[in-house]
């Protein structure tokens, strides 16, 4: 169903490297995220060119290292130093040394430019390039963004965290800014505090059917990042010993995010049927994806495409059937 990463999109990824992680006001490169989905999906050659031109014009450049041995978390001026420090662990270890030994660290961060330091992250283990596993662990390295220690309480479903949150937080309003302009504003406030805990246990199934069902409901663009970033969490456990743990940090990202999203209505639990097998046109949904010459609309088609293969939820399916619908 997914295709083969081709010799011109891996080489155009390469290209993409002399371009910093952000731009802008910190607003996140995509090109690299969005090639990657691209050649999953199925592009042609001159899908892929004409996505790299469309990108690389308004990105900035990389800039040099600063010759720093032990770059500092969160530290953006960093970036450069920190694709430096990977690399060299990366060439040293391997990939899945290097991810098993810094994942626990950047876990509590996982809010890094709106979960696209793990969705960078997770294309990039899935392409099995070197340079652009470096160019990703640095730009989740310093666009660490911790949201404070967990703390859990007993007795409260997942559903009841998220609605208890969008009640205190539904007519907040924030400064002007990106998603993670908001979600730093927001663990200011005093009333962040009240809703910092969260429940002491957490199902995948529940989790994804949260994130999928909430986007549907909206079509919201900082929740269509939940969606994204959820299932780069989800293809980086096989380096992840504490499942659980990242499930954890993953849902206090998304609680913050869901509470300066443009959607803040209550999530209600509603079950879907399992999807019949005779309505899963994969090619089609990949071919109309494309045709958007959308990156979000691409990389949200490739995530639930991957998180229904993981977890068989028909949210999934009604996640890329709504976008689609909508994109047109």
């Amino acid at each position: 169903m997914y295709q083969s990463f081709t010799s011109i999109g891996f080489e155009l990824i390469k290209r993409s490297h002399r371009f910093g992680p952000t731009f802008g006001a910190r607003l996140s490169n995509h090109l690299p995220m969005a090639l990657s989905a691209m050649q999953r999906l199925g592009a042609s050659t001159d899908q892929l060119n004409a996505e790299y031109l469309r990108a690389s014009g308004h990105l900035s450049p990389l800039g040099d290292a600063l010759g720093i041995e032990h770059p500092m978390l969160g530290e953006k001026a960093h970036n450069a130093d920190f694709v430096e420090y990977y690399r060299t662990m990366l060439s040293e270890i391997g990939t899945e040394q290097t991810l098993k030994t810094v994942l626990p660290t950047l876990l509590p961060g996982v809010s890094a430019g709106a979960f696209h330091g793990v969705i960078r992250l997770a294309y990039a283990v899935e392409l099995g390039d070197i340079d652009e596993t470096s160019h990703a662990l640095a730009y989740w390295s310093s666009g660490y963004t911790p949201l404070g220690d967990l703390s859990f309480q007993q007795n409260l479903s997942t559903e009841e965290d998220l609605n208890q949150a969008l009640s205190i937080f539904h007519d907040q309003t924030y400064r002007e800014g990106i998603i993670i302009d908001h979600v730093e504003e927001l663990i200011t406030l005093p009333t962040y505090s009240t809703i910092a805990s969260q429940p002491d246990s957490l199902s995948l199934n529940e989790v994804a059917r949260i994130v999928l069902s909430q986007y549907s409901a909206s079509n919201d663009f900082t929740l269509l990042h939940g969606v994204t970033g959820f299932q780069a969490l989800v293809s980086l456990f096989p380096f992840i010993e504490n499942h659980d743990l990242a499930l954890h940090y993953f849902w206090q990202a998304y609680v913050a995010a869901s509470c300066t999203a443009a959607y803040r209505k209550p999530f209600q639990h509603q079950i879907q049927e399992h999807a019949p097998r005779d309505i899963l046109d994969w090619s089609y949904w990949f071919e109309r994806a494309l045709e958007t010459e959308d990156d979000h609309t691409i990389k949200l088609t490739y995530s639930c495409a991957r998180l229904y293969d993981h977890l068989r939820l028909p949210e999934a399916i009604s996640a890329i059937k709504y976008r689609l619908e909508t994109s047109s």
